[in-house]
């Protein structure tokens, strides 16, 4: 034995616990079913902003925002985001930028404009989310992704938009909630999220189940991912 293996090591250090995956967070092993359509909720001779690309998952759904602005003068500031959202237009009203929202048939809605929190699953579970994720574009042209928490109850899913800036103070659009609840059973659940082991504080799903690997996931007459089988999210 040389001198250094005799000397006494420190046991590794234990493996924090894992938290455990939010039931509003949007699944990453997970291929969604698409929604066919899209809403035209802005048109005017200035500015245009439609819904569309919308997948659905097991426990929600996502949606790209199309936005586009008319102008003259191709030498104007690049356009960073209709949101406003780290507010750089500085002087701008907070009313005057592109805001959206969506609006569930039981009464739930929420909007672009409302504060970001993180929801409460044990005070509110079934509260509508909506989340902004990555987008991008240039002086006439921006698209972005959300997503939305749970899935619909049955009849329309309303999308409000406000631009005052272009002169629209509300208009509004519908699409079947039956459509993307639809879609959501069609989705293929890839494997659990359950890594055996990762990094500190990865997350690991307690709401999403998957067939054995090289499974071709829900045909029809099944139902695995669809809403109210497991999988499925709260309140949807």
């Amino acid at each position: 034995m040389s001198f250094f293996d005799s000397i006494p090591q420190p046991p590794p250090p234990a493996e924090p616990p894992r938290r455990p995956r939010p039931a509003w967070e949007q699944p990453d092993a997970v291929i969604p079913g698409s929604v066919p359509g899209e809403l035209m909720l802005i048109r005017t001779h200035k500015a245009a902003v439609t819904v569309g690309s919308i997948r659905a998952y097991p426990n929600g759904f996502e949606f790209t925002a199309h936005v586009r602005v008319r102008g003259a003068n191709e030498d104007e500031p690049v356009w960073h985001d209709p949101f406003d959202r780290h507010a750089r237009r500085g002087s701008q009203a907070a009313s005057d930028v592109l805001r959206l929202g969506v609006l569930y048939a039981d009464g739930r809605r929420t909007a672009t404009s409302a504060r970001y929190s993180q929801p409460d699953e044990k005070a509110d579970p079934g509260r509508l989310v909506l989340r902004h994720g990555g987008g991008g574009g240039n002086a006439r042209r921006w698209d972005g992704e959300f997503w939305v928490y749970p899935l619909p109850p049955e009849g329309p899913v309303t999308f409000v938009a406000s631009w005052l800036e272009y002169g629209v103070a509300e208009t509004r659009a519908e699409l079947d909630g039956s459509a993307i609840r639809e879609a959501a059973g069609r989705a293929v659940i890839l494997w659990p999220e359950e890594p055996e082991s990762g990094p500190r504080g990865a997350w690991s799903s307690q709401r999403v189940a998957a067939g054995e690997p090289d499974d071709p996931g829900p045909g029809p007459g099944t139902d695995r991912g669809r809403p109210g089988a497991e999988g499925a999210g709260m309140g949807g």
